[in-house]
């Protein structure tokens, strides 16, 4: 069993790191910030044009037929990045939940624009939010001012799951964006809106889209993967250039410790993430092991940025470094298609199955 890249591997790495150093450095990240996901949509259509965005999907849908751990790894490098997630809910959501479902040649031309990166999916996913004051229920939904559509989906009962792709253009005007602590901007859209909206129902088999949501969380496990491997480099590059006490603040033992605490938490992490891509590459898939990695990824990802923001003092809460956009960013992808309370909440239940749990 071995984890580790192969040469091919790393040379569509290596290709996708260079693509995004020069297409999208960090400097355009506050123009995202800024002016929205508008300021990405056309380095995300190029991502799609060089292949970059269907990876693992089939080529009779622009896909290059790769595995989960061939995505995994240039997820990483998005992480690195910290590209915007439209390619986790347009492509590791939607376009392999219509695969997983049989829609895939029913749906075919909206597939294979998904993975061209000429359309874009946002997702409703997870129990909606309710308010006490009675304002009704509703999905907090990211990419709403660059999405085409919304997968919508639910479980009816038993191992039945009910979804639609939901054209934006059904819903109407859309209330005001809200902006939380990460970069991207999130819409409160309210549940009864997306359940009325005109767009075919597709059901399936409820452990079908639990594979998908696996999927999602092994790909999003590598993204924060990547996202603190960044962290920890600019951690340590600011260690060595800025002076003390008549030296580089990287020579005291209370900084050298707190990376390298976090470099140590992101090789267990990494140990995780790849094997659960692996696994699910290799039909030995365990959706335990997707939530594990994903949970010890987030984990990991907090305890890097955290890291690099004390090794910066004060500077690293301002916005002219980029350790804050790392920090933030690290919130949301933790948070991403299922949180860490869901998660433990999975791993219990598949240990009390597994008979590990006594009560």
């Amino acid at each position: 069993m071995n984890f580790e890249p192969s040469d091919a591997q790393r040379i569509a790495g290596d290709a996708v790191r260079r693509f995004l150093e020069h297409e999208f450095p960090r400097t355009r990240l506050r123009d995202v910030e800024r002016d929205g996901l508008g300021a990405f949509l056309p380095v995300y259509r190029r991502m799609g044009d060089l292949g970059y965005l269907g990876v693992a999907m089939p080529e009779e849908y622009g896909g290059s037929g790769g595995t989960l751990l061939d995505l995994a790894l240039v997820a990483e490098e998005m992480g690195r990045a910290l590209v915007p997630t439209l390619q986790v809910s347009s492509i590791v959501l939607a376009a392999r939940a219509l695969l997983a479902f049989g829609a895939g040649e029913r749906l075919g031309a909206r597939m294979r624009a998904l993975v061209a990166g000429r359309r874009v999916a946002a997702t409703a996913i997870g129990d909606p939010v309710g308010h006490e004051n009675g304002a009704g229920q509703a999905y907090l939904v990211e990419a709403c001012d660059v999405a085409d559509e919304i997968l919508v989906v639910a479980r009816e009962g038993g191992d039945r799951a009910a979804w639609r792709l939901v054209p934006l253009s059904e819903l109407g005007p859309l209330p005001h964006a809200r902006r939380l602590t990460s970069l991207e901007r999130v819409w409160r859209i309210e549940a009864a809106r997306l359940a009325c909206a005109d767009a075919p129902l597709i059901v399936g088999a409820w452990h079908d889209w639990q594979t998908v949501v696996d999927d999602a969380n092994t790909i999003a496990a590598a993204w924060a993967l990547g996202a603190a491997r960044a962290a920890i480099e600019i951690g340590v590059a600011y260690a060595k250039e800025r002076r003390q006490f008549g030296r580089p603040i990287g020579s005291f033992q209370a900084v050298q410790h707190r990376l390298a605490d976090s470099a140590v938490a992101l090789e267990q992490a990494s140990a995780l993430v790849r094997y659960s891509a692996w696994a699910c590459a290799s039909g030995h898939r365990s959706g335990r092991m997707a939530s594990m990695a994903k949970l010890v990824a987030g984990r990991a990802l907090r305890q890097a940025t955290y890291a690099a923001m004390m090794t910066h003092g004060g500077y690293g809460f301002t916005e002219e470094f980029d350790i804050q956009l790392y920090f933030r960013r690290a919130r949301q992808l933790e948070q991403l298609i299922e949180g860490p309370a869901r998660l433990r909440e999975r791993i219990a239940e598949d240990d009390a199955d597994d008979g590990i749990l006594v009560h």
